[in-house]
């Protein structure tokens, strides 16, 4: 999962992201799910907090972030959806 910040004005362009992502980096270190926060918190020494993140998980229903999940048979990424999740838990879908 990749934990990213738009700057101001932007959107999330997901036809535009896959294309990177896929351009870019081989397929072991394309992030499967990307999650959109409105700001990154910060430890005191200046580290990025991701405790939270990683207890959170990819659940859309714990989540009240933006979160897109790679759908390689769309080429693009796609919303998260509660469907999306729970195929995933069921390994519907190859991760």
């Amino acid at each position: 999962m990749a934990c990213i910040q738009l700057k101001e004005n932007c959107e999330f362009n997901a036809e535009s992201t896959y294309r990177h992502v896929n351009t870019h980096l081989p397929n072991y270190a394309r992030p499967r799910f990307i999650r959109i926060k409105s700001a990154i918190e910060l430890t005191a020494t200046f580290k990025y907090r991701k405790v939270q993140l990683v207890e959170e998980g990819f659940n859309p229903a714990v989540i009240k972030d933006r979160l897109y999940f790679l759908d390689d048979k769309e080429n693009l990424y796609v919303q998260m959806t509660q469907d999306i999740y729970n195929s995933v838990k069921k390994h519907d879908f190859k991760l």
